[in-house]
């Protein structure tokens, strides 16, 4: 059901106190590093500095940062065109009784180099006229289209907690052999298929879940003519059963390096080429109440006794959860503070007589 505004005075004014008290807080953790923060809200009487993320990107200058207020509107189609932080609360509805920051298409254009975007929801995100989108660091957020490298310079790309959820054969992290180099690919939940990848690049712990109907499923596309690029310490488990093996289109084959494989319905799956990798092996997921693409309800730690566990090139765990990151499927943003209970004890007051909230946050490290 589509989440809809509360239509009473009562709620409508919880509404804007929320986001007047999230801002307040957000204005006082970020100015304590010398940065400004500009917040953002769709909604009407939300009080929030701006209602569409391209106003307060024109009023910003570069290094500040953009709070994007959760809301049942996606915001307006947007051009990044100088370096800011675009922080969401997170893209699980959950966090907001059902409510996300959602923008369809979030474009880089011009020279933002360095530019951090976090906690969003959107479709699809890539260049527009981009010159320099070089140091981008895109993490925990959800993609539903694409994510596109293809484009000016995007030297040294960190892509890592984000949830990509598209169909098996689409491209989902498009790059290009020649303007795309040390682009680093981690710790993310991925389907769909990584094109054009180079020996700079480096894919490490992600979780692909494919569900190619049938023979050898694609994952890397375009390798061609270049050295394979890194991929190191990724589980690919497949959904469907009459999957074989994994293999990549291109000249060039991809090495594949401590990396495990699992099908669900059975082990009959083709060894990875490569060293240290675990085929046809179980990864032994905590808690999957229902299958693999219930993202918000699955828990993908792993079971004491995992293969995977100190199976990694590093001497970690294999799989999202490795390098010691923190992998949320709420995607919240790292290091932020978020609102837990706003509580407002005297909904009823009189003229002059004071307002009683209570209002508590926390944050992940």
């Amino acid at each position: 059901m589509k989440p809809v505004l509360p239509t009473n005075r009562k709620n409508k004014s919880q509404v804007l106190l929320k986001t007047i008290l999230t801002s307040l807080l957000l204005c006082f953790v970020f100015n304590s590093f010398s940065q400004t923060v500009h917040t953002v809200d769709n909604r009407p009487e939300s009080g929030a500095q701006f209602l569409q993320i391209h106003e307060a990107i024109a009023a910003a200058n570069p290094g500040d940062i953009i709070y994007v207020h959760p809301s049942p509107t996606a915001y307006q189609n947007t051009t990044i065109n100088k370096s800011v932080t675009i922080i969401g609360p997170g893209h699980d509805p959950s966090n907001y009784n059902g409510l996300r920051a959602h923008i369809n298409y979030l474009y880089l254009g011009g020279s933002v180099p360095n530019t951090v975007i976090s906690g969003m929801s959107m479709w699809h995100c890539g260049p527009n006229g981009l010159s320099d989108g070089s140091g981008l660091h895109f993490i925990n957020n959800r993609v539903s289209i694409s994510l596109s490298a293809s484009q000016g310079t995007c030297n040294d790309w960190i892509v890592e907690g984000n949830y990509f959820d598209v169909s098996y054969s689409a491209a989902v992290i498009n790059t290009h052999a020649t303007i795309t180099n040390n682009m680093q690919i981690r710790n993310n939940i991925i389907e769909g298929r990584i094109t054009n990848l180079n020996h700079t690049n480096i894919v490490t712990n992600n979780l692909f879940i494919q569900a190619d109907p049938s023979g050898d499923a694609q994952v890397f596309n375009g390798i061609s003519s270049i050295t394979s690029p890194i991929v190191t310490n990724n589980m690919f488990v497949f959904t469907d059963p009459d999957i074989t093996g994994l293999t990549n289109s291109g000249s060039t084959p991809v090495t594949y390096t401590n990396c495990l494989t699992w099908k669900i319905s059975g082990a009959d799956l083709t060894p990875l080429s490569g060293t240290g990798n675990l085929d046809n092996t179980d990864p032994s997921f905590s808690n999957i109440p229902t299958d693999l693409y219930d993202f918000y309800n699955n828990d993908y730690t792993l079971q004491g006794g995992s293969s995977a566990i100190g199976a990694a090139t590093d001497g970690g765990d294999i799989g999202i959860f490795g390098r010691g990151f923190p992998f949320d499927t709420t995607g919240r943003p790292h290091s932020m503070p978020h609102p837990t209970e706003m509580t407002i004890t005297n909904t009823v007051v009189q003229p002059g007589q004071d307002l009683n909230v209570t209002f508590k946050a926390t944050q992940k490290n």
